[in-house]
């Protein structure tokens, strides 16, 4: 993402769900399908060192990162890339007929993870 309009970031400017952000960047400014973002709001209080007194800026939250799934030439789509360990075994059943007669569910080896409760607003940068 290197066209115009990369002087700022990006904005969040709808939340199709806990998983999906849309951004106000699109191929017109150089975004593609697979490029990774940053999502995050800035705190309104700016933060000072304790010892220093330096004024040491705004703290970005990171709401979580995503991958662009969907580009049009003004917006693109982000599905939330941030995994955690799955893999397990559920059978169900008693004693040792679960396992011979019991149902097996097996989860995939990663659970997807949503954004952390992204709002229109957030911003988002390429990383």
């Amino acid at each position: 993402m290197n066209q115009e309009n990369t002087s700022s970031p990006a904005i969040v400017v709808k939340v199709l769900d806990d998983f999906t952000v849309a951004i106000n960047r699109g191929s017109d400014h150089g975004v593609a399908k697979g490029d990774k973002f940053l999502v995050y709001f800035v705190e309104l209080d700016e933060l000072t060192d304790p010892i220093s007194g330096e004024n040491l800026g705004h703290l970005e939250v990171v709401r979580g990162t995503g991958t662009v799934a969907h580009v049009q030439p003004k917006l693109a789509t982000l599905k939330s890339n941030r995994t955690e360990p799955g893999g397990r075994i559920i059978r169900r059943g008693t004693g040792m007929m679960a396992y011979a007669m019991g149902e097996t569910i097996e989860l995939p080896e990663r659970i997807a993870i949503p954004f952390d409760d992204a709002k229109i607003g957030d911003f988002a940068k390429e990383i």
